[in-house]
C-alpha cells in the first residue's frame, strides 16, 4: 500500500482518554497545537475542532502511512485549520517548530501504537499472526527486530527483556531464543513466540497473558528506541522552559541578558535565546503538555520530570497523580487500562 492510498484504508484505532486530553490541553479557537504521535488521527480530529479554522495543528508521526491517513482526515473537516505535517520522531519537535516559525501552545505525545500496526503481520509487533520480525515504526529506516536478534549476545538479550520487557524468565528466554537462532531457525514472529512458550515450559499454561507478551514489547521498545526518544523530548522541554525561568529571574533583577557570560557553552545559547523571545522560542507562553504513556518505565521518566521542573517553579502539574482511563472506556477498549495521563502547564514569562 503506497502512502496515498492510506486516507482510504479503514480507521480501525480507537483513540484513548479523548475527553481527559482535550480538557486537560485547556485549547482555544486559534491556537497552535502539536500532536506529536498523530497515529490514525483520533486526538488530531479533536483537536482540531477545538481549534478551528483559524488554528495550525502540526501532525508528526514515524508512520509515514499513517501520518498521510491522519492528515487527510484532519483536513476533510469543516473549518480545519492550518495543517502542517512532519515525517518525524517527536523528539525532534523543536527543531520542527523552528524550521516552520511556529509557536507552540500546547503539546500531545501519545505513547501507544495505533491498533493497524499490531493488527498487520506484515509488520512484526504481533505474535497472533505470523510475518517478519520487524517491528520498526518508521520501516524507511534503522534496525529490524531480526537485525538486532542476529547480532546480541545471550546475555544482552537477557538484559534487554529483563529491563525492557520486566519478564522474571528472561534468562531462561533468552537461552532459548539464541539456541532457536543458531540453529537458524529464528525468522518469523511465529519463530518467535515459539522459542518463548518453549521457554516458559509448563508456566506457559499459569500465566495470565501469553507468555511472548513482554517479550515482543521489550523488542519493539530496544528497536524503535522508545525510551531514548522520550528522554530526548523531556530533555528538549526541559531546556526550553528553563530559559523561560532565566527570563523570569533577569527581568525580576532588573538585570541585562549578560548573565550568561561570555563563556556560554553552545547549549546556553540555545536557553538564552529561548529566554529571549528569539526565534529559537518555540512554546508560548502557558503552554501545556500532555503525555500519555502505556508502560511503567515511561510513566516513570515522565513523572519524574515533571516533579522536578515543578520543583524548580518551571510548571504547573494539572492533578497530583495521574489520570486512568475510565471503567467504562477500559471495557470499551481493553488498550486504555494500562494508559496514564500526566499534564503540565508552563510557568508563563
Amino acid at each position: 500500500m503506497s502512502v496515498g492510498d492510506a486516507p482510504h484504508d479503514p480507521i480501525d484505532h480507537e483513540p484513548v482518554m479523548l475527553r481527559e486530553i482535550i480538557q486537560g490541553l485547556d485549547l482555544e479557537s486559534g491556537n497552535t497545537v502539536v500532536d506529536a504521535t498523530a497515529g490514525r488521527g483520533g486526538h488530531a480530529q479533536a483537536i482540531a475542532r477545538a481549534i478551528g479554522r483559524q488554528g495550525t495543528l502540526l501532525l508528526l508521526d514515524v508512520d509515514e502511512i499513517n501520518l498521510a491517513f491522519a492528515s487527510e482526515r484532519v483536513r476533510a473537516l469543516a473549518d480545519a485549520p492550518r495543517v502542517v505535517v512532519a515525517h518525524s520522531n517527536f523528539s525532534n519537535v523543536a527543531d520542527v517548530l523552528r524550521q516552520h516559525s511556529l509557536c507552540a501552545d500546547a503539546f500531545l505525545a501519545d505513547l501507544g501504537f495505533a491498533s493497524n500496526q499490531m493488527s498487520d503481520g506484515a509488520r512484526g509487533f504481533s505474535f497472533a499472526a505470523d510475518g517478519p520480525l520487524d517491528m520498526r515504526l518508521d520501516q524507511s529506516t534503522g534496525e529490524s527486530a531480526h537485525a538486532l536478534l542476529s547480532r546480541v549476545t545471550e546475555a544482552e538479550l537477557a538484559d534487554l527483556i529483563f529491563q525492557l520487557g520486566e519478564d522474571p524468565f528472561s534468562r531462561r528466554i533468552a537461552r532459548r531464543i539464541i539456541y532457536i537462532r543458531d540453529l537458524g531457525l529464528l525468522k518469523t514472529t511465529t519463530d518467535l513466540a515459539k522459542a518463548v512458550v518453549s521457554a516458559y515450559g509448563g508456566k506457559a499454561r499459569q500465566s495470565r497473558m501469553h507468555p511472548a507478551t513482554r517479550t515482543f514489547m521489550a523488542l519493539r521498545i530496544a528497536v524503535n528506541k522508545e525510551l531514548e526518544s522520550l528522554d530526548t523530548l523531556l530533555a528538549v522541554f526541559q531546556q526550553e522552559i528553563a530559559g523561560f525561568s532565566l527570563a523570569r529571574a533577569a527581568d525580576f533583577k532588573g538585570q541585562d541578558h549578560s548573565i550568561f557570560g561570555a563563556g556560554a557553552s553552545q547549549s546556553d545559547s540555545i536557553v538564552r535565546g529561548s529566554a529571549l523571545g528569539t526565534p529559537h522560542t518555540w512554546l508560548a507562553r502557558n503552554a501545556r503538555m500532555a503525555i500519555l504513556a502505556f508502560h511503567s518505565l515511561e510513566d516513570r521518566l515522565i513523572k519524574r520530570a515533571f516533579t522536578d521542573w515543578e520543583r524548580q517553579g518551571w510548571v504547573t502539574r494539572i492533578g497530583r497523580k495521574p489520570l486512568v482511563a475510565s471503567e467504562a472506556e477500559c471495557g470499551a477498549n481493553p488498550r486504555s487500562r494500562s494508559a496514564k495521563l500526566r499534564t503540565v502547564r508552563i510557568v508563563g514569562i
